[in-house]
């Protein structure tokens, strides 16, 4: 019955969430199929589980699991770290589950006749990261604010500018706005795409008040065509105009209030410069940023900079569809893999597409792309195989310093050699390719630790992978322990096994 009632589905899904980051972030990795009992030191009690599947990454499924062992688990961190977190964190894993719970509630949000693959999947992220307590957070939406902007939902909507004073703006690269946009905005104004929420949220700003009383700032309402929003919530795309904006919204969603500091855009606009210098690489694309514009944090000051600016993306093929998506309900992605006749060979293909050149991008040209699964898009061909993997979202790449020719020094996005590589590593392996590997084993009869393997031959002759086959563990971001802490903008990280790794220990043969 659990898995037809949206409530408790929601609640044993954030429940095994929270199980697996605990286990993760307590370095419980050797964990079998069966009766699980884990012992909690700092409380002196224990954790007893049933282990239905056990995954090499932790990706682990349970038998119904009785609510209270997130009370449990809670508590043990209150005692272990001595910081009182219970109380706040147990509100928000609440509300992600309520949130869940709704969103599986709604019918199918889509009909066949007019299915956007892209749409549909950046749309279907109802449960979200399998390491986070609270996946579906969006503290600052009501109810009705849910029914309006959710994603999940399947909605769409009409998208407000702010006409401003041309002084009071800072662009970079091209940020044209659709025809029909420009058509209405007065001369000596450039217009500032915003998202619904955050209009009606800068009505309430006492400084914005004051420039729209002086006529620094035309409210313009909504304009062009509909856009609906992505799975991070905050992007919009407007598909007539095949474009997407990157939009601040002060609201906390998972770890984090979604503004837009002026340092940030610097970071994307650095990194926009930078990846001009990346070859070509066979299946794979990088999404462009074509510029961003912000108030001037001179002439307004940091903090509403930080709430009034966008960036413009080129919105992908609509037959891309975002990773999280396909990932979502792990079935539906190893059902495509299944179908293409051969679980093996597509996953050969996805790591030629994916893995090899984001590690050689790093390799060669010292680019760390924060390729998680919500920043990654996947093009099957007809037959289901992996064709295409595009990334998007320059804000978060960073860039070694050891290729800094390229970037002033003071450049955000440069970060010392072993952070940067630490965070490629996360992102693409650890997020991203253990997620695909864990669907396909999990809901195929290959099996995880054999697709192992098999990502691992497929690198061990590609020697921009050597620095990933030779390291014994993996980074691994502690999100259950983070957003306890209350650090999810500085999260900590713990150490994994890498499954790479073992497998190329016995199954590299590096080329002659």
């Amino acid at each position: 019955m659990t898995a037809s009632r949206p409530y408790p589905r929601a609640q044993q899904a954030t429940i095994r969430r929270i199980v697996n980051a605990y286990l993760r972030e307590n370095g419980l990795h050797d964990i079998t199929a069966g009766p699980l009992t884990v012992p909690l030191p700092a409380t002196g009690g224990v954790l007893r589980l049933t282990v239905t599947y056990a995954s090499p990454t932790g990706h682990h499924d349970y038998a119904e699991t009785p609510a209270h062992v997130i009370d449990t688990i809670l508590h043990e961190l209150e005692r272990r770290t001595g910081f009182a977190g219970s109380r706040v964190l147990r509100a928000q894993i609440d509300g992600s589950i309520d949130r869940t719970a709704r969103y599986l509630s709604q019918p199918s949000r889509f009909r066949p006749h007019d299915i956007d693959p892209m749409r549909e999947s950046e749309q279907s992220v109802l449960f979200g990261h399998p390491f986070h307590p609270t996946p579906k957070s969006a503290e600052g939406f009501s109810d009705a604010d849910l029914d309006a902007f959710a994603p999940e939902l399947g909605v769409s909507f009409g998208l407000p500018y702010l006409a401003v004073a041309r002084e009071l703006v800072r662009e970079e690269g091209d940020v044209t706005v659709p025809a029909d946009v420009a058509d209405v905005v007065p001369d000596g104004y450039v217009p500032i795409p915003v998202h619904p929420w955050q209009a009606r949220h800068l009505r309430r700003n006492p400084a914005v008040q004051r420039l729209v009383g002086d006529e620094s700032i035309v409210d313009l309402g909504p304009c062009g065509g509909e856009v609906y929003p992505t799975s991070s919530v905050r992007t919009v795309c407007d598909p007539a105009a095949e474009v997407t904006w990157k939009l601040p919204l002060h609201v906390r969603i998972t770890n984090f209030v979604r503004n837009t500091p002026v340092e940030h855009l610097r970071r994307a606009a650095d990194v926009a410069r930078a990846i001009t210098r990346l070859p070509a690489m066979h299946g794979f694309e990088v999404v462009a940023e074509t510029g961003m514009c912000t108030l001037d944090p001179a002439a307004v000051g940091h903090d509403l900079a930080a709430e009034v600016n966008a960036v413009r993306r080129v919105a992908p093929d609509r037959r891309a569809r975002v990773l999280a998506g396909l990932l979502d309900d792990p079935a539906v992605l190893a059902g495509r893999a299944d179908r293409s006749g051969d679980v093996e060979e597509w996953l050969r293909r996805y790591v030629a597409i994916a893995q090899v050149p984001l590690l050689s991008a790093f390799a060669g040209h010292g680019v760390a792309f924060e390729a998680h699964v919500q920043n990654s898009l996947l093009h099957l061909d007809d037959d289901g195989m992996p064709a295409r993997f595009l990334v998007r979202d320059m804000e978060g790449v960073a860039i070694s310093r050891r290729h800094a020719e390229v970037l002033p020094p003071d450049s955000p996005a440069l970060y010392d050699d072993e952070e940067a590589w630490r965070r490629l590593c996360y992102h693409a392996i650890t997020n991203q390719l253990a997620h695909v590997v864990h669907a396909l084993g999990r809901h195929t009869s290959t099996g995880e630790r054999r697709l192992w393997t098999v990502a691992a031959t497929e690198l061990a002759y590609v020697p921009a992978a050597d620095r990933l086959l030779d390291m014994p563990e993996l980074p691994a971001k502690a999100n259950l322990l983070s957003r306890f802490t209350q650090r999810g903008e500085r999260p900590h990280y713990v150490r994994i096994p890498n499954p790479l790794w073992k497998a190329a220990v016995f199954h590299r043969t590096k080329p002659g």
